[in-house]
This record gives structure tokens, C-alpha cells and sequence, in this order.
């Protein structure tokens, strides 16, 4: 009886140990055999900004040896995110970071996850009222609307109509840019006014159609400021088509590919954002990081960024750096 008592033992753990290295079971720990697996989901794909974003997590991947995951909806939807979130939670993915789109949507998706023993990150666009782990944020929001609205003014020597086109009304990142541009505005250059605020999705011809609207109710506009870089397209074609190049300035927080050919076209003279390619780097990073239980310093020096990146543990946020502005003299040096 005791041998066979054993030989059922050893069996028992044969067993186990195979089921361990297939990979049964909801537990989200990596083993040798099954590295960690990170996701990171887009507000969505297809535009020159979260390609970069992807792209830098890809070699954050390949030099910190996880399996990375992007996936994301082809149009700006927050259903989507949330049905891909859903998707990854049921994988067992050891961390999900997400661009958020719409609190109120994706929430409760951020808890199931936590709940299931999942890191659960946001990067670019934040939920700060959600229990996500950490912000992986571009720029302080101050930074990038201060810094917009600084340049702006002094392209319109502080004074003229400014109409804003932006992105999803809930996105919490485009708000507070909004917020911080009007608080800048009317602080610091009191003779510039925005006249109008309207929400155009990630859509571009919905954008065009704003652009034209704000132009139309108001035919003294000096500046549109495209929000969102998925809004400059539909913006900039709507200042060419009304032949106002010269006389209505677009500005906004679009990437070099994207406001490249505007710069040249004189539509646009300066945008603002950060590298993107860098923040997805760090994105991939920080999940890293918290998958393997290894605490954030108040400094932290990530291998392969060349600028020491700082951590908030009270409001949890990761900052990249600074704003990057681009004009015609410098928007040809990035390839993103």
C-alpha cells in the first residue's frame, strides 16, 4: 500500500506540474517557459501617433523579453475598448494598460482586472478616478496646455477669436489640455478669446465639418485648435478648402507625421506634443515593472531612455518629460 501511496503521489505531481507549465488556471505570474504577456489598447489605430506609441512598445518588449500585445478599435469607440479589455482580462494577461477613452465605460473593466490579480496601467488619456496601478503620463496636463497656449498667443501677438475642435467629449486627457488653455487664456492674454468648444470624435471629416462650422458663426477667427491629433487632418483641409491659409491659424497636439505636410503648407507654424515612441517604450515598461513586483523609485533611469523619469505614489503618475514643440524648422528631424 505505501508504494502505491507513492507512485499516486508522484502521479498526482506529474500531473500538476504539467498542467503549471501548459499554463491552466487563471493565475497571471510568468513562468520560464511562459514569459509575462502585456497589452496595451489605443484610443485607436491607424494614425501616425499610436503607431509610434506601438512601435516603442514593441522594442520595449524585445529588450525586456515580454510578449506584447497592441490591439485597439479602428474608429475612437469606447465600447470597443472595453470589449477588447474584456478580451485580455479572459486571456489572463499579466498587464493591460489602456488609452482611456471614456471613464465611466472602462472603470469597471479596470477592477475586474485588479480583482483577477492583473497589473492595470493607463497611459496617454487617464482614469484617475479608477483603481489603476499608475498613469504613464506624456506631460503634466498644465505643462501641455500652458505650453500650447503660450505658443499660440505668441503667434497671434494676444489678441484674436480662437475655436477649439477636439476629440472625444470624455476623454479625460483632452479636457484637462482644454481646461489648462482657457486658464492659461485668460490669466496671461486677456484680449484672446475661444469662442467656441466642439466635439468632433476621432473622425476627420467630422472635424473638417466643426472646423467650418466655428469659421462660418464666427468669420473673425484667428486660430482653430485641433485638439487631438486625429482632429488636425479634418481641421487644417477646412481652413485650405475656405482659403483662409494666412488668416486662420491651426494649432494643436498632433504628431510630426501628421502636421508635416501642413507646416509646409503653411496652414500650421507649431504643434505641440512629446514622442510618443518614448511613452510607449515606457508604457511597456511600467507593466513590467509592476507584473514583477518591483517598486517605482521617486527618480527612475529606464535602459534604452536617455532622461531619468520621475514617479508620484500619491497621484500614481509616471511622468515621461517634458512638452515637445514642433514647427517647420524641426518637424523633418522625427519619423514618427
Amino acid at each position: 500500500m505505501r508504494k502505491s501511496s507513492t507512485a499516486i503521489t508522484a502521479a498526482a505531481a506529474t500531473v500538476a506540474l504539467a498542467l503549471l507549465a501548459s499554463g491552466c488556471g487563471a493565475s497571471t505570474s510568468p513562468t520560464a517557459a511562459s514569459p509575462l504577456r502585456v497589452a496595451f489598447i489605443p484610443q485607436l489605430i491607424g494614425i501616425p501617433y499610436f503607431t509610434a506609441m506601438e512601435h516603442g512598445g514593441q522594442a520595449a518588449a524585445k529588450r525586456f523579453h515580454v510578449d506584447f500585445n497592441y490591439d485597439g478599435p479602428t474608429t475612437a469607440s469606447a465600447a470597443s475598448q472595453l470589449s477588447i479589455y474584456d478580451s485580455l482580462i479572459a486571456q489572463h494577461y499579466n498587464a493591460i494598460s489602456i488609452s482611456v477613452l471614456d471613464p465611466n465605460t472602462i472603470d469597471g473593466a479596470i477592477a475586474r482586472a485588479r480583482k483577477e490579480g492583473i497589473v492595470a496601467l493607463t497611459t496617454d488619456s487617464d482614469s484617475p478616478n479608477s483603481v489603476r496601478q499608475a498613469f504613464v503620463s506624456e506631460a503634466s496636463n498644465k505643462a501641455l496646455g500652458y505650453t500650447l497656449a503660450d505658443q499660440l498667443a505668441k503667434e497671434l501677438h494676444g489678441q484674436g477669436q480662437v475655436g477649439i475642435v477636439s476629440g472625444s467629449p470624455t476623454a479625460t486627457n483632452l479636457n484637462a489640455w482644454i481646461g489648462y488653455i482657457k486658464q492659461r487664456l485668460t490669466s496671461a492674454y486677456p484680449h484672446m478669446t475661444i469662442v467656441d468648444t466642439l466635439y468632433a470624435g476621432g473622425s476627420s471629416s467630422a472635424s473638417l465639418q466643426d472646423a467650418q462650422n466655428i469659421m462660418s458663426a464666427y468669420p473673425h477667427v484667428r486660430a482653430l485648435i485641433a485638439v487631438a491629433s486625429s482632429n488636425i487632418p479634418g481641421v487644417c483641409q477646412a481652413v485650405e478648402d475656405a482659403h483662409k491659409v494666412g488668416s486662420v491659424t491651426v494649432t494643436g497636439y498632433g504628431s510630426p507625421m501628421t502636421v508635416k505636410p501642413y507646416m509646409q503648407a503653411g496652414v500650421m507654424k507649431v504643434s505641440v506634443l512629446w514622442n510618443p515612441y518614448n511613452l510607449g517604450y515606457l508604457d511597456v515598461w511600467a507593466m513590467r515593472q509592476f507584473a514583477l513586483h518591483r517598486p517605482l523609485k521617486p527618480i527612475n533611469h529606464v535602459p534604452g531612455l536617455s532622461h531619468p523619469i520621475t514617479w508620484n505614489p500619491q497621484t500614481k503618475v509616471l511622468l515621461l518629460g517634458k512638452p515637445l514643440v514642433i514647427t517647420p524648422n524641426n518637424v523633418g528631424q522625427f519619423d514618427f
